[in-house]
């Protein structure tokens, strides 16, 4: 629907959203993630690493006559993880009447009061700019992997984080949040080639309440120390393998734990190229046809997550209350 004199009212105030803006997640990987942050690719499916695996470690028990013989060849086997891209997409149209109606204002008004979008065209493709930060901070988590190759009705989708971590994927089968269940955690994802140093906490804003109240009964924790101040709030836990930074993302789901080697993480970007070979970038406005007297555009971008190796993050899934 086009913004029109109905849909869009002008108002005077100030102009605060209604819904959380943030991406915390998102913010993150273009803060601390490899290359920057992002990963140029020019093809939908894009390889993220090639892995191999060793047997257990064994004492070989081999006598002198045993070694004339050559033993029968082993062979270690690669595999590869690979994801693809999908289109990020939004489109605005704002009448003419709409855009040109910048003093008329609705609701409560007094004397000298002015509206606070001067510039309607402009507030639409931003706020279509901040939802489409919110989706690719939702996917980037909760991506499920959709592709089918050479259909053009499929849509391709990414594959976020947490369905790709399957390595070290420890199911808490309902026990609560403890130091125990994070540590159990963490050195199994050892034996599976993770660094648990190189991990950061992630969870819901509801679970990391429940870690400050499990970590606060541990032995040696401290109050502080003044009477005009209370409670506990933890930015960092300490595991038996190192200390550990605790961050929030309300895309995360409430009963799960997500150990981010966000190091390791990128957005993949895809950039356009037009017909004359000019890179309008990864995520671009454009001006579509005219159907009337309204301004319409889109905004396009090609986007996927790249985790690199799935072995180096790791989850804990179906914690209880």
């Amino acid at each position: 629907m086009p913004a029109t004199l109905s849909t869009t009212i002008n108002y005077s105030g100030m102009l605060s959203a209604k819904t959380d803006e943030s991406t915390r997640g998102l913010d993150a990987v273009y803060s601390r993630g490899k290359n920057g942050g992002a990963t140029t690719v020019y093809s939908l499916e894009f390889a993220l690493s090639s892995g191999f695996q060793l047997l257990p470690p064994t004492q070989p028990n081999i006598s002198e006559t045993a070694s004339l013989t050559a033993p029968a060849p082993e062979t270690t086997e690669r595999t590869q993880e690979y994801n693809v891209i999908q289109i990020f997409q939004r489109a605005v149209d704002v009448s003419y009447l709409k855009q040109s109606n910048r003093d008329l204002l609705g609701g409560v008004n007094v004397a000298g009061q002015a509206n606070n979008v001067p510039n309607e065209l402009d507030f639409q493709i931003g706020m279509r700019i901040a939802q489409m930060r919110k989706d690719l901070n939702f996917t980037m988590w909760n991506g499920v992997y959709q592709y089918t190759k050479g259909s053009t009705t499929v849509a391709p989708r990414t594959r976020g984080l947490i369905l790709a971590i399957q390595t070290n994927r420890f199911n808490a089968a309902g026990d609560p949040v403890s130091q125990g269940l994070i540590d159990n955690a963490l050195m199994n994802s050892i034996k599976n080639g993770a660094n648990p140093m190189e991990f950061e906490i992630w969870v819901n804003p509801a679970m990391l309440m429940k870690l400050t109240d499990a970590f606060a009964l541990i032995p040696g924790t401290n109050q502080p120390a003044t009477r005009t101040e209370g409670g506990l709030a933890y930015s960092q836990l300490l595991t038996h393998f190192g200390p550990l930074n605790v961050m929030w993302d309300p895309d995360i789901a409430i009963n799960q734990i997500i150990f981010a080697n966000i190091g390791a993480m990128a957005i993949a970007q895809k950039p356009y190229f037009d017909e004359n070979g000019n890179n309008l970038g990864v995520l671009f406005y454009e001006p579509l046809a005219k159907l009337g007297a309204s301004e319409r555009g889109q905004l396009y971008g090609e986007l996927g997550v790249d985790y690199g190796a799935e072995w180096h993050h790791a989850m804990i899934y179906g914690i209880g209350a």
